[in-house]
């Protein structure tokens, strides 16, 4: 068992952080362990933090070569997509098994929606599964998560589309395996129909209004989690404004600043993909996303928070998103405070998955 120690080094617990002299952990893959044990290895941590790796909430790998090294060079050892075919995805899942120091690959494969053209022209037709029924949904939706390719099921809720006791069916389906259901809404009435049915998560946010301040009540209240995707929604608009030239990027900022201010539980997503419709970068999608945030006005402790612990515990990754005793290793080494200095991005020093050194 190989044992790796950062001396010197400064510690980033919740919203502080804390001054420690050193952290140490199983680099086999492995955990983190208290320091008492002798290390194999000694990184010198002077002028740095270490802290949670990054979790991408929201993006779509596409099974392309490169995207799980793209994702490690900017520190991010968990990756959640939501928007890959499930035959893509699984591809992708293989990958990601047999290498360690590979991020954790999460995926609800195809999502679930209607035969409209016009919201399906936004996604990768391929990772688009159609039903016209509830008994549809109800069999597409087990037959998805009995077979394992989706740890998580995604219906696109915007309108026109899905009939709501077509997506209140798999939604129940989604609830009886145990399984998290997230809803695909980009308008203010997809929204309402996503809380009242029952979504634990959504995303992105509305771009056609403003969200009624009930809907807003109701999201804190169920502690549903919602994932942005900014930088997506500002580089989709052109193709939004032409069947929906109302269509405003002003109105996803302010949802955004609206649900912040109301303790909403918020998760940063790049929603990076290589197609050719909206691409976004991999890895550094994040990055953007973040920045973005910051923009908004959201605090740096907040977007940290939101791509660290708030989609752990929201996806049920109990194991990580914050540095503990017992907990995965994924792990990034940072110069500075990255809570002064949210460019803590642009100098991350080392990157470990499991404990397992990432190549920068």
């Amino acid at each position: 068992m190989l044992i790796t120690r950062i001396s010197g080094v400064n510690v980033l617990v919740g919203s502080e952080v804390q001054n420690e002299s050193s952290l140490t952990f199983v680099c086999s893959p492995g955990d983190i362990i208290s320091s008492n044990s002798a290390p194999d290895t000694l990184v010198d941590g002077t002028g740095c933090t270490v802290m949670p790796g990054l979790i991408d909430c929201r993006f779509g790998s596409d099974a392309t070569d490169d995207a799980p090294l793209e994702h490690t060079t900017y520190g991010l050892t968990t990756v959640i997509d939501s928007s890959t075919s499930c035959a893509k995805s699984q591809a992708m899942r293989i990958v990601a098994s047999d290498d360690p120091g590979l991020p954790s690959y999460i995926a609800s494969g195809s999502a679930i929606g209607s035969d409209n053209d016009t919201l399906v022209s936004l996604f990768d037709r391929s990772a688009v599964q159609i039903v016209l029924t509830p008994d549809e949904a109800q069999t597409l939706v087990e037959a998805k998560i009995v077979s394992g390719q989706s740890d998580f099921i995604k219906i696109v809720v915007d309108q026109p589309g899905l009939e709501a006791d077509i997506i209140s069916r798999a939604v129940q389906e989604t609830h009886r395996h145990g399984k998290l259901a997230i809803a695909y809404a980009s308008q203010t009435k997809a929204y309402r129909v996503a809380v009242d049915l029952g979504f634990d998560h959504i995303s992105p946010v509305p771009i056609d209004g403003e969200i009624e301040a009930d809907v807003i009540d109701d999201i804190v209240r169920l502690g549903i989690g919602i994932i942005p995707a900014l930088s997506y929604l500002e580089k989709a608009m052109p193709l939004w404004k032409r069947n929906a030239p109302n269509d405003d990027f002003s109105f996803a900022v302010a949802a955004v600043r609206a649900l912040d201010a109301a303790g909403a539980r918020l998760c940063a997503g790049s929603s990076a993909n290589h197609l050719n419709t909206v691409p976004l970068p991999f890895g550094k999608g994040l990055h953007d996303e973040m920045r973005l945030l910051a923009k908004v006005g959201l605090s740096n402790a907040k977007i940290i928070r939101a791509a660290t612990s708030e989609p752990a515990t929201l996806f049920g990754l109990l194991d990580r998103g914050v540095v503990g005793s017992g907990l995965r290793a994924d792990l990034i080494l940072v110069e500075g405070n990255p809570l002064e200095d949210l460019e803590f991005l642009s100098k991350i020093r080392s990157v470990w998955i499991r404990g397992v050194p990432c190549t920068k």
